[in-house]
């Protein structure tokens, strides 16, 4: 058998980005304005921060994994930049640079994370998300985890479920374990990576019920596991807090399909409070996730509390039913109806249609089109009716409407 031979390097994209093609970029597209909108009406406003951030504001917030995650450049004059892994940490920098004390934003955005790609993971993707800024307490997180619930039942997910769990618990259980500031974060990166073999060994020095605690955390979940963890007798703060969350989530409706879920390791390490995440069916990894992140903005010089979420849409988008692409009005002509087809063409896309020219002949039409060919235009329709008007430009304005709505 033959090897494989691949294109050449200038026809290839890096591992870990893809294109996005016209059906695609359109779902994507329509996803990102009805999150937008949804975000709108609940009071949070959009903003846009750089692609490029200085490394060291980047660094005020990186995850589990480091600086190993971020993509560095180097500018001519020497300054280390780093492209945005997520938006949290931007909005931070921005509310401390604008000098913002109470806020609600939200934004569209892509990120930029170094991946392991033999694992499909993605490198560049797309994040839809809310922060509220300078409010604390069960309210304002009841609030975020609502609007998270529904964005995804704005995105159309079926079967989802977000779970509730507080960076508070783990915290205290591996203090409890005896274990250093180092070795903590080590832990919760093998936590993250699920490799409980390595962390077996970590833990070997803990006491026996709380190495047996860190271990199984990613089970305790479901009606139980406040319970289970208050036995321990390890951060009843944060479980109080998980269980004033849920009693300022009940006014939402939103109860179906939020759970508790204390084993939840957030992939970046400024979480102080409650942490949540989102799962779709088919999909294995979180759709959505954020949390409470109170002592973020202090490193950034401005001490307020904030609490959000983000969404990753491109794993999002093949989880939703597939739409029917944008319909497309043919104009076709001959030479000498060439002006009268522009005209309509710019008199329809006023109108919110969207309009091609093409002159005569296309070797395909398809409908909703208009035949500009002789004294006579000829409409037709998508449901495949047809009929014959005079060219005028007022008569064909309302034809060709018909005919794509139809």
């Amino acid at each position: 058998m033959r090897p494989k031979r691949w294109p050449p390097l200038w026809l290839r994209v890096p591992a870990g980005t893809r294109d996005v093609l016209p059906e695609e970029a359109e779902s994507l597209r329509r996803l990102e304005r009805r999150l937008l909108g949804l975000f709108g009406r609940w009071g949070y406003r959009e903003v846009r921060t750089p692609v490029l951030e200085f490394l060291s504001t980047v660094e005020r917030g990186v995850g589990v994994e480091g600086p190993d995650a971020l993509f560095v450049l180097v500018d001519r004059t020497g300054e280390l930049l780093a492209l945005r892994p997520e938006m949290t940490v931007p909005i931070a920098r921005l509310v401390a640079t604008h000098g913002k004390d109470r806020a609600r934003l939200s934004y569209v955005a892509e990120v930029f994370r170094v991946r392991d790609t033999s694992r499909g993971e993605e490198r560049e993707f797309v994040q839809a998300g809310v922060e509220r800024i300078g409010d604390r307490g069960p309210d304002a997180d009841a609030e975020v985890v609502a609007l998270a619930v529904w964005a995804l039942r704005e995105a159309g997910v079926e079967g989802f479920r977000i779970g509730l769990g507080h960076a508070g618990l783990l915290r205290g259980l591996l203090e409890a374990a005896g274990l250093d500031a180092e070795d903590q974060h080590a832990a919760k990166l093998l936590l993250y990576r699920r490799d409980f073999v390595t962390l077996q060994g970590l833990l070997e020095g803990a006491p026996v019920t709380i190495r047996e605690a860190i271990l199984h955390l990613p089970s305790w979940r479901g009606p139980d596991a406040l319970d289970r963890a208050a036995r321990l007798g390890i951060a009843p703060g944060a479980l109080e807090e998980v269980e004033h969350l849920l009693e300022a989530l009940r006014p939402y409706g939103v109860g179906g399909e939020v759970e508790v879920d204390l084993g939840l390791i957030r992939d970046f390490e400024y979480y102080t409070g409650i942490v949540f995440e989102g799962y779709a069916q088919g999909v294995g990894r979180p759709v959505l996730g954020g949390g409470r992140y109170d002592g973020l903005l202090m490193r950034f010089g401005t001490d307020r509390p904030a609490v959000g979420f983000a969404l990753h849409l491109n794993r999002l988008l093949p989880t939703l039913p597939p739409s029917a692409p944008s319909t497309v009005l043919s104009v076709v002509y001959v030479p000498r109806f060439r002006d009268l087809a522009v005209r309509l063409a710019l008199a329809l896309r006023e109108e919110g249609i969207p309009v091609l020219t093409d002159p005569w002949p296309q070797p395909e039409v398809h409908a909703p089109c208009i035949m500009l060919e002789d004294e006579q235009a000829r409409v037709c329709s998508r449901q495949g009716r047809e009929r014959v008007v005079i060219p005028e430009l007022h008569l064909l304005v309302q034809e060709a409407i018909e005919a794509w709505r139809s």
